[in-house]
């Protein structure tokens, strides 16, 4: 069977102009069927095991503003809970993963489903929010966890001059409400990120009281280091739904030439 993005691949042509043309719609992933214009894209939360955190909940749905508002992209303004064995689990073509403990083992329907869900396209953020005390413990379930879904595919560093740091917004480096790790790892198939990891606390950054005020203080950088914690979420969003579109050398030419901007390693 063909992965769903492969199948949808005319849809990323509609995500291109989504990403810099306004009112533009965007191919929906539901079903595994034909792209259906004019659908919002919802944002999940998977859930696994006992563990259902409202408030990150909240801050996904606080994301989804933030993406409406600073893109073309039409965006649900609820998000949702998605079990990893959901039959709902197509209507998303992105869905984050808020770990702030050892990730608990799956059952073998649920490792099936994900499994599925991403070798056809879907794209798995897994936001680790424990801080340093527990990394190790949850770097160790991590490895387990992925290999029960994704067979002998091992986490490698993403290249801060690839895609994700610059699908929308260029970005250096990876921080969220902390700064813990500054690199994003992640698992290819293929062509493309399918899962990425990122051990800042992303989400926290986003995260905002009932008074609209943010929840979480955002340490060492204060507010311009929240600022590069959402784009750097907006920018997975957008890789979810555009894929590998900003690789394309005419892309790369136009950023070089007319943005000054190079990718690293790169003589001016």
């Amino acid at each position: 069977m063909r992965r769903l993005h492969k199948t949808l691949r005319p849809g990323i042509v509609v995500c291109l102009l989504a990403c810099c043309c306004a009112g533009a719609s965007i191919a929906s992933f539901e079903g595994l069927a034909q792209a259906q214009s004019g659908s919002r894209v919802e944002l999940g939360l998977l859930q696994v095991g006992k563990s259902s955190e409202a408030g990150r909940l909240s801050a996904l749905e606080h994301l989804s503003a933030e993406i409406t508002r600073r893109t073309s992209i039409e965006t649900a303004p609820r998000a949702f809970f998605v079990p990893a064995n959901s039959k709902d689990l197509y209507r998303f073509p992105f869905l984050l993963l808020a770990a702030n403990r050892p990730l608990p083992e799956l059952v073998l329907a649920e490792r099936n489903a994900l499994a599925t869900w991403l070798q056809m396209g879907g794209m798995l953020v897994i936001d680790w929010q424990g801080g340093g005390a527990d990394l190790e413990s949850f770097r160790g379930s991590l490895e387990e966890w992925l290999q029960g879904i994704l067979p002998g595919r091992r986490l490698e560093r993403i290249s801060r001059g690839g895609v994700l740091y610059r699908s929308f917004y260029r970005l250096t480096f990876a921080t969220g409400r902390i700064r813990l790790v500054d690199d994003l790892y992640g698992v290819a198939l293929d062509d493309r990120y399918a899962v990425v990891v990122m051990f800042n606390d992303a989400l926290g950054a986003v995260e905002r009281k009932n008074d609209g005020n943010f929840l979480h203080e955002v340490v060492p950088g204060g507010e311009p280091q929240r600022e590069q914690a959402i784009r750097l979420l907006v920018n997975f969003v957008v890789y979810a739904l555009c894929q590998d579109y900003k690789d394309d050398k005419v892309h790369l030419d136009y950023l070089k030439s007319k943005r000054n901007w190079r990718l690293p390693g790169d003589k001016p």
